[in-house]
């Protein structure tokens, strides 16, 4: 006898897919897809109530599009979004070229190991070279040799990749609007001009070194305070106009306040003390030995450095003349406690706390290339403040509130070194599980108010990314005051660039050395085998040419790293397929 099926039935079937028993018959129904919408995304960069979603398709075998979400107020366009989800995702790489005006895409790279991963990018004359240290990174670039095409949805809650259009506009032409949809694509070289494909899957979301989901809250129940929700994402970058004063960037003279940037956990008496929130990130927090500092993740709340006196920063002053008169820090401490799967925790009892040292930093202090657009209609008023300062850093731990009295906030600025502030957190005394790699590893951080009356704010909580083994032995081994720098114009006392010393092992004020001793070089396999510091093996890049005469350096050869006969650190490069007769040493930061 055949057996029919009411409607209702496949309809419920529809909502619930898997497997079903009706009567002696089993039911498959097949799940249907997920349409990623803005409730996907994890890495929310900006600031405003307008959001659009940029999503980026390298074109890789078995790599799914990655999506990012973007916020502003007021008018933008894609490059805007573009540029500041660059600049706000350490792990997210860029090559442009064009003009404020005019934004050109060259390359885009994404360190999707979190390895600390070395990109190399150049234009090249159109013959763009992408490249990157780490083989499970994400990486592409093209101009003559392929090429990064621009297309969008339509505006939508949920993204429609059947609905994708090709923009002829270019990303600086292209006016943003509240859930706007922008695709970038790299059409590799093999494929035809102008010719469509189909993206490489369903896009999912990068990850975010924020917390990105609450699990539990204890919080004040107030309209601007009390959203738990205000503690997920990266740290607020703004604090309001108040009366005559305008808009400025958040630092140590004027803390995080205002709708939407904090939670406070207070419980329901004001009294008690106990109001604490759980979050949890989307990826494990490991205590990774290139983590700066070894620190791990970092909590910032709205700690506030006294000024002294009756004075205030009125948020358009120069930093340079705006000077703490006291090294005391205004803190409501809140306990820290981490735990691998939420329900065995680990406490940070005698410290560090949460809202405390050292008070949040939104941007850098660059009055050489300050940022016009930070304050929409007061742009002009911003002479000093210019990249966002970087919330995955965390500040030398061996700093307090002391080492900045009688400083400038400018002063303050570079003592933290690009960080963004926050207090920074080290899991390796903990009894945790392990990864793959064997590193210890966190998901999830709960904060808890600690004494009757604090009101302990939460702004953000962030996983520490991982640094070049250079700068981390910089901030290792030399006081920040003495160190020489990192760029090639600021030299040691033997003429040669402060980076290049130390990658060759010498101290910055070593006198300088006769020559620079090769191990040697083998015919037979054309590698090239040269002494490096143990700490400076990605510093270095190779590049050869058959002569020096008209040289045309050949792109980065693979570089590897070894030890000579006695036990010394070396670097290797080998280039069997070119009859090169001379190498080029490239070291760069």
């Amino acid at each position: 006898m055949k057996r029919t099926f009411p409607l209702l039935a496949v309809l419920l079937a529809g909502i619930r897919c898997g497997s079903f028993p009706v009567g002696p018959v089993v039911l498959f129904v097949p799940c249907l897809a997920h349409a990623f919408s803005f409730d996907d995304v994890h890495f929310w960069a900006g600031e405003g109530t307008n959001r659009a979603a940029v999503v980026v398709d390298w074109s890789a075998d078995g790599a799914a599009p990655l999506a990012w979400g973007w916020r502003w107020n007021g008018e933008a366009t894609a490059a805007d979004a573009l540029r500041g989800i660059v600049r706000e995702d350490p792990r997210l790489h860029s090559l442009t070229g064009g003009t404020a005006e005019d934004l050109l895409l060259y390359a885009l790279g994404y360190d999707r190991a979190d390895a600390a991963t070395a990109f190399r990018f150049d234009y090249n004359g159109g013959n763009v070279v992408a490249q990157a240290s780490d083989a499970d990174a994400l990486v592409a670039g093209g101009w003559l040799n392929g090429y990064w095409s621009q297309q969008s949805a339509p505006v939508a809650d949920a993204f429609d990749a059947s609905s994708l259009a090709y923009s002829l506009t270019g990303l600086s032409a292209t006016p943003l609007a509240d859930r706007f949809w922008l695709v970038l694509q790299f059409s590799r070289p093999e494929w035809n001009w102008w010719e469509t494909h189909a993206l490489s899957g369903e896009p999912v979301a990068a990850e975010s070194p924020y917390a990105w989901r609450v699990v539990a809250a204890d919080v004040a129940a107030d309209a601007t305070y009390g959203d738990p929700a205000n503690a997920l994402g990266g740290p607020s970058r703004s604090v309001p106009g108040w009366g005559a004063i305008p808009p400025t960037t958040v630092n140590p003279a004027s803390p995080a306040w205002g709708p939407g940037r904090l939670v406070t956990l207070a419980s329901a008496a004001d009294d008690v003390a106990g109001g604490s929130i759980t979050v949890e990130f989307d990826h494990d927090v490991v205590d990774d030995p290139r983590n700066p500092f070894g620190l791990d993740f970092i909590v910032f709340g709205n700690a506030l450095h006294t000024v002294g006196g009756n004075a205030y920063f009125d948020g358009i002053s120069d930093p340079a003349t705006f000077r703490f008169a006291t090294g005391s820090v205004v803190a409501e401490r809140g306990l820290v406690e981490a735990s691998a799967d939420g329900a065995t925790w680990f406490a940070f009892a005698d410290g560090p706390y949460a809202d405390d040292f050292a008070p949040t930093l939104s941007h850098r202090y660059d009055p050489e290339d300050p940022d016009r657009s930070l304050f929409g209609d007061a742009a002009a008023t911003n002479e000093w403040w210019g990249a966002p300062a970087d919330a995955t850093r965390p500040v030398d731990p061996a700093l307090s509130g002391a080492d900045f009295k009688d400083r400038t906030l400018a002063d303050y600025a570079r003592l933290y070194d690009g960080s963004a502030g926050g207090t920074g957190f080290d899991i390796s005394a903990f009894d945790l599980p392990r990864d793959a790699q064997g590193r210890k590893f966190v998901r999830f951080v709960r904060i808890t108010t600690l004494e009757p009356g604090d009101d302990t704010e939460v702004d953000a909580v962030a996983d520490v990314a991982p640094a070049p083994s250079f700068r981390n032995w910089v901030d290792a081994h030399v006081a920040f005051e003495d160190r020489p720098g990192y760029a090639t114009t600021n030299l040691c006392a033997n003429g040669a660039p402060a980076f290049a010393n130390a990658a060759l092992g010498l101290a910055p004020d070593a006198p300088a050395p006769a020559a620079w001793a090769i191990e040697g070089f083998d015919p037979a396999t054309r590698t090239l085998s040269a002494p490096l510091a143990p700490f400076a093996a990605d510093l270095v890049r190779i590049r050869s040419s058959a002569s020096l005469t008209n040289a045309n350096w050949s792109a980065s050869l693979p570089v590897y790293a070894g030890t000579n006969a006695i036990g010394r650190p070396l670097f290797r490069a080998q280039d069997p397929a070119t009859p090169s007769a001379f190498f080029r040493l490239e070291l760069h930061e």
